[in-house]
């Protein structure tokens, strides 16, 4: 049960960390740098669940960077989520395209859970180019995961982009492309398929992400809380 809730959370914020505009990456290029959101359950304002990002250093690779940085998920009560702290990182082209091996990061967070367990994975990279527009059509990612015996599908499809939006919160106001995309995944007594919306700010990365139910009946926001920025040693 626990590497499904870890797969179906890494696939949301896998794709939440990618995205580029005027050759600014949508994602935090800065060490020393930390964001912090909350999730909250859509109508109230209580906390489900914090995410902490901390950029730790971008390394230049060739005509592109490096970006590596550290996720923690946390319970409401403040306990760690997945067995704590997982190592991460993302590539960054010349142009501004963020790429990152999806079926790597997915492994990367269940491996810090389970030690011992054997994973393998293959599939496409994650990718968003630097020029999206208003109505585009984004690429689709598509990634196979095996955990042991288990096989996990994840699909992200239907990937457009829906608008421009000013967004308020409480880490500052963010000029946003706002992008729309179902996520299915399938396993082993699994069976999810959502939608989700996802605001896009650029030099950060997400700003706010809405998850629907296949209905599109809104169950959660995550919303950035804090941009902290360190000085750099």
């Amino acid at each position: 049960m626990r590497i499904r809730s870890v797969i179906l959370t890494v696939g949301f914020l896998l794709l939440c960390s990618l995205a580029a505009r005027g050759g600014e990456p949508y994602f935090c290029t800065f060490g020393n740098r930390t964001l912090y959101y909350e999730r909250y359950k859509a109508g109230t304002d209580k906390v489900l669940q914090t995410t902490t990002m901390e950029i730790e250093r971008v390394l230049t690779d060739g005509p592109g960077r490096i970006v590596r940085y550290n996720l923690t998920l946390r319970k409401a009560n403040g306990r760690p989520l997945y067995g704590g702290t997982a190592a991460l990182s993302a590539r960054i082209d010349e142009k501004g395209n963020v790429g990152m091996d999806f079926g790597a990061t997915v492994k990367a967070i269940i491996q810090n859970l389970f030690s011992k367990v054997k994973i393998t994975y293959s599939g496409d990279a994650a990718l968003m180019p630097v020029d999206m527009a208003v109505g585009d059509t984004l690429p689709e990612c598509h990634c196979v995961i095996k955990v042991s015996a288990f096989t996990y599908h994840i699909d992200v499809t239907d990937r457009v982009v829906l608008r421009k939006e000013k967004l308020t919160t409480l880490a500052g106001v963010f000029d946003c492309m706002v992008v729309r995309e179902r996520k299915v995944e399938e396993g082993p007594m699994h069976h999810g398929d959502v939608w989700s919306d996802t605001w896009y700010a650029p030099g950060i990365g997400f700003v706010r992400h809405d998850s629907y139910d296949k209905k599109m009946r809104l169950e959660s926001s995550e919303i950035l809380i804090e941009d902290r920025r360190y000085p750099t040693q």
